[in-house]
């Protein structure tokens, strides 16, 4: 499977995530600050970095983050930030820093695994998640569609593309309908279909999903799709 990096000031995390991402099939090293992460990312090549957002002493998981996309060896690694921080300023720091995912304590390790698989796969490959289709109108500068919805994000009809890692936010009354706000989402890919009116399949993922967040959007799958 894949080289995993975790980065945290608490063993008692370390330990779980070692024993969670082990038992799915990756090799995973451990790391217990920024410094520390750095001098390994220097010396072995990983698949991946999982960080905490805060780390006291050595720096913290925005500048670990911000570090390794200025390290030309390493600036395509995909890095997911953990954090117990809510807020979706916070959410907005780790975008800006560069983070490709935002996971919030406490962890769900089903999500956290499919973003991780997520993340991994080539846009050629699919990850397979619960999901159900929809139809909703969407709102970003251009004309937009919801298709389908999952736990773990949103497939996206648009007749424009749009590019891979792309932050979009989007307008539509699906979020309402479910009973959560808008949720920032990060582009996986983008698929032209050709026809007489040719569009771009687009396949997003949630950016800083809560627990909160995250049950209410299983319920109404769940409510909408038969198993």
């Amino acid at each position: 499977m894949a080289n995993i990096l975790i980065v945290d000031d608490q063993r008692s995390v370390l330990l779980t995530l070692e024993a969670l991402l082990t038992k799915d099939g990756h090799t995973v090293t451990a790391c217990m600050n920024a410094v520390e992460a750095l001098r390994t990312l220097a010396h072995e090549p990983f698949d991946l970095v999982i960080t905490d957002a805060v780390m006291p002493g050595g720096g913290d998981g925005y500048a670990l983050t911000r570090t390794i996309r200025k390290q030309p060896l390493v600036a395509k690694v995909p890095v997911i930030l953990l954090t117990g921080k809510r807020e979706k300023s916070d959410i907005e720091k780790g975008i800006e820093a560069g983070v490709n995912d935002y996971v919030v304590k406490p962890l769900d390790p089903e999500l956290l695994l499919a973003k991780i698989r997520n993340l991994l796969v080539s846009t050629k490959e699919s990850v397979h998640f619960v999901e159900a289709p929809v139809q909703y109108k969407a709102d970003w500068e251009i004309k937009t569609e919801v298709t389908s919805v999952s736990e773990l994000g949103l497939k996206i009809k648009s007749n424009i593309p749009l590019p891979f890692g792309k932050i979009l936010r989007l307008n539509t009354p699906l979020f309402e309908d479910i009973g959560i706000p808008k949720i920032p989402l990060r582009i996986d890919s983008c698929e032209e279909v050709p026809g007489g009116e040719s569009f771009y399949k687009i396949q997003a993922h949630f950016v800083g999903i809560t627990e909160k967040e995250l049950s209410p959007i299983r319920l109404w799958i769940r409510s909408k799709k038969s198993f």
